[in-house]
Parts: structure tokens; C-alpha cells; sequence
């Protein structure tokens, strides 16, 4: 049985497995924001970065420690949003990511608890499945939105690290991909494309922001980050370096997050 096949088995089985696990029931929370979806995003995207990781280096263990930091919250927040919505579209969209959460996380906890002397295991499906809960979050996001377009305020930093995470996470794809020339070459023109709106971004925030009291550092320090993070993208695909790339990349997060608490 090929690798693909034993890991959609596995998936399989654990859909049907009883997912009531010696953990309390969550408290569901009803306050359901943009901010908190985008805050699952960001952990979701940390976790598929440091998935990526993994494939490349299985002995690496800041990216073990951090996907299973991610797991952790996300196992208490996913399961905590409401079960459901007086509008029919944000009720499915809540209904599906509740019912895909429990086997994306059973089985990217089995990869994190593997031994790290094993071959890392074959990824392409848990990838797969966790690209449809990224989309159905960020769909869901958009949807509140569309109804309280309000709330939409003081979300840019946050955005920006979300749009850093999204662009590490493509990085790290085509560092891995085996597909034909003509798919890398696409693959390569989104790259180039997340970096130009994220390059445009920052700017922009830097114009904002740029002589706020507190905000103005963590802008500096990210704009530091990614001018090492434009050299590696300039270099690639002749001479990938993903490791730098996502180190780099967190450290935009971690400026861009902090700067979000500042409002």
C-alpha cells in the first residue's frame, strides 16, 4: 500500500473513531469577531508552516515544539466556536470546519508524536485538508464581515502577519514540490505576487504608523526581517533556504502581533 493510500486510510479511521476524549466539553464562545477567525488563521497557517517543515527536516525540533503549540490552542479554540448562526451560510461554514477539526488534529498530532529518527510520513493529504479548513476560516471571516462590516477595524497588523504566513507557506511548498516545470512556474508567480502585496503593505503601515509611540519599533524591526526574507526570495529557486525564510518570516509575526496589541 503506497504512502498516499495509507495515510487517506488513516484519515478514514479517524473519522469514525469516538472523538469524545477524556477532555471537558468546550465552552462555546459566542462572541464570534474577525479578529478571533484571523487569530485561528495565523494559528492554522503556523501550524502548516511548521508541517512543511518537518517534511523538510524531520529531526527539527523547534518546528515539532511550535505545530504542537498550535495544535494545543487550536484544539481549544476550534472546537469553542459556536455550533451554529441565524445566517444559513455562516451556519454551514461553522458546521464543516467543526466537523473537518477533529481528523486534521488527531492525525497531525500522530505525525508530531512520531519518533524523530523516522522517515518524515507522507503529508500531501493532512496538507490538503488543512488548506480546505484555512479557506473555510477565511471564508467564514468574510462573512462576518459582510454582516458587521464594523468590526473590521484595527485588523491590519494582523492581517499583514497572516499574509507573512501565507507567503513562508508557499516558500516552503515549492522548496518541497515535486510537480512539473509549468506548475512551479505558477507556483512561483503567486510567490512573487504575495511578496509584492506584502512588500506594499508594510510600506504603508510603515507611513501610518511610522512615528506612532509604541507601533513605530515593531514596524522597524519587521521591515528589518523581511528585507532578509526579499534576498531569499531573490534567490530562489537556485538557492532555497527555508529554514531562514521561516525564521525570518515568524519574527514578522511576532512584530506584526505585537504592534496589533497596541490598539
Amino acid at each position: 500500500m503506497s504512502k498516499v493510500h495509507s495515510l487517506a486510510a488513516l484519515l478514514f479511521l479517524l473519522t469514525f473513531m469516538n472523538l469524545a476524549t477524556s477532555s471537558e466539553p468546550p465552552v462555546k464562545n459566542n462572541n464570534l469577531t474577525p479578529e478571533h477567525l484571523l487569530k485561528q488563521e495565523l494559528l492554522l497557517n503556523q501550524l502548516i508552516v511548521n508541517i512543511h517543515l518537518l517534511q523538510i527536516d524531520f529531526l527539527n525540533k523547534d518546528a515539532r515544539m511550535k505545530m504542537q503549540d498550535s495544535l494545543t490552542l487550536l484544539n481549544q479554540n476550534i472546537p469553542a466556536l459556536p455550533e451554529g448562526s441565524n445566517d444559513q451560510e455562516t451556519s454551514k461554514l461553522l458546521s464543516s470546519t467543526q466537523t473537518l477539526w477533529p481528523i486534521i488534529s488527531r492525525h497531525a498530532a500522530w505525525m508530531a508524536d512520531l519518533p524523530v529518527h523516522s522517515r518524515p510520513p507522507e503529508a500531501a493529504t493532512l496538507l490538503l485538508a488543512l488548506a480546505r479548513l484555512d479557506r473555510k476560516l477565511l471564508l467564514l471571516r468574510q462573512e462576518v464581515l459582510t454582516r458587521q462590516p464594523h468590526k473590521n477595524e484595527k485588523l491590519g497588523f494582523l492581517e499583514q502577519a497572516l499574509l507573512m504566513q501565507r507567503l513562508a507557506r508557499q516558500y516552503l511548498s515549492l522548496t518541497l514540490s515535486e510537480l512539473d516545470e509549468d506548475k512551479n512556474a505558477s507556483g512561483r508567480l503567486q510567490l512573487q505576487t504575495l511578496a509584492r502585496h506584502f512588500e506594499q503593505k508594510l510600506s504603508r503601515l510603515g507611513q501610518d504608523y511610522g512615528d506612532h509611540a509604541h507601533a513605530a519599533k515593531p514596524i522597524k524591526q519587521a521591515q528589518a526581517a523581511w528585507n532578509f526574507i526579499k534576498v531569499g526570495l531573490e534567490q530562489f529557486p537556485d538557492k532555497p533556504i527555508p529554514e531562514m525564510i521561516a525564521r525570518y518570516g515568524s519574527s514578522v509575526v511576532k512584530r506584526m502581533t505585537s504592534a496589533h496589541k497596541m490598539f
